[in-house]
């Protein structure tokens, strides 16, 4: 598939849908850790402490945390794999304005909910090993160093 892209585009075509890339995931990385930050506060214990919550209350913040990604940022990754896949030279905005005029707004939306349900599983379990690694190094490192 490479050789055939760099055959019919050359190196260019490697990087097709690189701005659509950005635009998803520079602004949809502050929903996603502001997602699990916010839920994971409003979960907190009664002592005000967010360190250790528990394996469920982590495991939902994680899941809130893609499901707010998904929800903000879906339709840049609809417009993005369209542009990866059909060759297209139109803006990222020139490219939105003309599925959402040919198909509508809620073509950008279009498999939304599958997404939804495996995110949730996919980075509440992500969230739990982040946070059980850093507990695990935390505890490491104070061992060491005495």
């Amino acid at each position: 598939m490479t050789a055939q892209i760099l055959r019919t585009e050359g190196i260019r075509g490697l990087f097709r849908g690189l701005t659509s890339t950005w635009i998803r995931e520079v602004p949809g990385y502050f929903f996603f850790f502001g997602g699990y930050e916010l839920t994971r506060s409003l979960l907190m214990s009664k002592d005000g402490r967010k360190t250790d919550i528990g394996f469920v209350k982590i495991w939902i913040s994680g899941g809130m945390a893609g499901i707010t990604f998904w929800i903000i940022m879906y339709p840049c990754d609809v417009i993005k794999s369209r542009q990866q896949v059909f060759t297209t030279n139109k803006s990222f905005l020139n490219y939105t304005l003309t599925i959402i005029r040919n198909e509508g707004l809620v073509t950008l939306y279009s498999g939304l909910m599958p997404t939804l349900i495996r995110t949730f599983f996919a980075t509440g379990a992500l969230f739990i090993t982040y946070e059980k690694v850093r507990l695990l190094l935390g505890l490491l490192l104070k061992s060491e160093n005495g």
